[in-house]
C-alpha cells in the first residue's frame, strides 16, 4: 500500500514549487532589465562614439614555415561598418598585392608588411595615398587556430565548396578533403577550405590570390548567418569565449557585439580588382588602386 503524502510535506512542495517560481520570474525580470540597460547603453554612450563608420583592417596570420618565424598576413581585409544600422562592407586585398612598404626598399608583396612591423606597418602601408589611403583605428588579428575554434564553438559552418579539395601535405601537418557543394564544416574543415592552394593530383587547377578571398568571404558570410540562427545565438557565450581566447584585437565587449549586429544586417564584399603579373620569377597582382579606394571611400561615407 503506498502512503500518501502528509499535509506537512504537500505544504513544504507547494512552498518549493512556489520559490522556484518566483526566482525564474525574478531572473527572468533581471535578465530583461538588464538587456533593456545594454540596448539603451549603444544608444546613450555609443561603442564607437560619434564615429559615423567605424574602420577595422582584419588579419589572418599563416602558419609560419619554422618555429618562432615571421608571420606573414595571409587574408587582409577591411571593414567598413556603418552605425546607421545599414551593414557593412568588406574589402579584400591579394596577398600578392605588389606596393611599396614604408621604410623598406622597392616593391614586394603586401604581406610581408606584417612579417616586418605587425600591424602599425600594415596600417602605414594601407594609409599610403597611392593605395588604398585608409586610416584604420582598429585591428583583429585571427589564425588558423582561431578559425578552428570559432566555428566548432558555433557547431560548424555552412559553405558551399565550389569544387573537390583533396590536398595532403604530412610535413605541414595539413589534410584537406572537401567534397564539391554545400556543406557544414567543423572547424578542422573551414581551416582547410581557407588553406587549400591545389590538388595533389593536379585536378582542381590551382587556387589563385582572387580565388582564396572568395573562400574567405565565404567563409565570413556563413559565420554571420550561423551567428544570426536561433542555434547560433545559445552558442553566443561559447563563440565569445573562444574568441577572446584565441584573436588580438584593440576592440572591446561592446564594439565587438556592435559589429556582429552591423554584420548581421548587410554585408557588401568586394575585393581589390587587379591582374596577376610573373616579375623577375615571382608572382605578383597588380592592383588598380584607383578602384580600390573608390570602392573604400564609397564605404566610409
Amino acid at each position: 500500500m503506498v502512503n500518501s503524502p502528509s499535509p506537512i510535506q504537500m505544504k513544504r512542495k507547494r512552498g518549493i514549487a512556489r520559490y522556484l517560481v518566483r526566482y525564474l520570474l525574478n531572473t527572468f525580470f533581471l535578465l530583461l532589465v538588464l538587456l533593456a540597460l545594454g540596448i539603451l547603453s549603444f544608444f546613450i554612450f555609443p561603442p564607437f562614439g560619434n564615429e559615423p563608420v567605424a574602420r577595422i583592417v582584419l588579419v589572418g596570420a599563416d602558419e609560419p614555415e619554422t618555429p618562432g618565424a615571421a608571420r606573414r598576413s595571409d587574408t587582409i581585409m577591411l571593414c567598413a561598418a556603418r552605425m546607421n544600422g545599414t551593414g557593412a562592407t568588406l574589402l579584400s586585398i591579394p596577398r600578392d598585392a605588389r606596393v611599396r612598404i614604408p621604410h623598406h626598399r622597392g616593391q614586394q608583396k603586401i604581406n610581408a608588411a606584417f612579417a616586418y612591423g605587425k600591424i602599425p606597418l600594415l596600417k602605414e602601408t594601407l594609409a599610403d595615398p597611392d593605395l588604398l589611403h585608409a586610416d584604420l583605428p582598429y585591428f583583429l588579428i585571427v589564425d588558423s587556430k582561431a578559425t578552428r575554434a570559432i566555428v566548432d564553438a558555433l557547431g560548424g559552418v555552412e559553405v558551399n565548396v565550389a569544387h573537390a579539395m583533396n590536398y595532403d601535405d604530412a610535413w605541414g601537418k595539413l589534410h584537406i578533403h572537401l567534397k564539391e557543394g554545400h556543406q557544414r564544416l567543423n572547424g578542422e574543415q573551414a581551416v582547410g577550405f581557407l588553406r587549400w592552394r591545389k590538388n595533389n593530383h593536379g585536378d582542381g587547377g590551382n587556387s589563385t590570390d582572387f580565388e582564396r578571398t572568395a573562400h574567405q568571404r565565404e567563409l565570413l558570410t556563413g559565420l554571420s548567418n550561423e551567428i544570426r540562427s536561433p542555434r547560433g545565438l545559445l552558442r553566443l557565450p561559447a563563440l565569445y569565449m573562444a574568441f577572446r581566447a584565441n584573436t588580438q584585437s584593440n576592440l572591446n565587449i561592446r564594439q565587438l557585439m556592435m559589429l556582429a549586429w552591423c554584420a548581421s544586417r548587410k554585408t557588401d564584399s568586394n575585393v581589390v580588382p587587379g591582374q596577376m603579373r610573373i616579375i623577375r620569377g615571382t608572382s605578383y597582382v597588380l592592383c588598380d588602386w584607383r578602384k580600390g579606394r573608390e570602392i573604400w571611400e564609397n564605404a566610409t561615407r
